[in-house]
């Protein structure tokens, strides 16, 4: 099972990963934030959270991490001067998207549903 790590904000986005160091897979899930009900904001991550937690529980390798990225609010993320998206390491354009860290292996927004994808996302691992 992978190591979760949950981050919220982009500051602590950026704290994480400067004292972040694995060599093992890193994927990251980027969402919206989370309402007090338990549910993002964003109502494609709430689709898609189910696939993109069963699909790690069963094909993301032993030794790998999951950090889970709450980007902000949806008022945050709507701006276009979101540092997520401006940010040559994250680059987002979709919520949800799934990653895998310093890597262009991506999924975002539909794709996160699509099990044949999260399984080639999550087992092809680079030599």
């Amino acid at each position: 099972m992978s190591t979760r790590h949950h981050v919220t904000g982009y500051e602590n986005f950026l704290k994480f990963f400067e004292s972040f160091h694995k060599v093992e897979p890193v994927f990251v899930y980027y969402t919206g934030t989370k309402l007090e009900n338990g549910q993002s904001w964003c109502p494609d991550c709430v689709e898609a959270e189910p696939y993109i937690e069963a699909a790690i529980e069963k094909l993301a390798p032993k030794d790998s991490h999951l950090v889970v990225v709450q980007v902000g609010d949806r008022a945050f993320w709507k701006n276009p001067e979101c540092p997520f998206r401006k940010d040559i390491k994250t680059h987002l354009r979709v919520l949800p998207t799934l990653a895998q860290w310093s890597t262009q292996k991506r999924l975002q927004g539909d794709e996160c549903k699509n099990e044949e994808l999260l399984e080639m996302l999550l087992t092809d691992q680079d030599e």
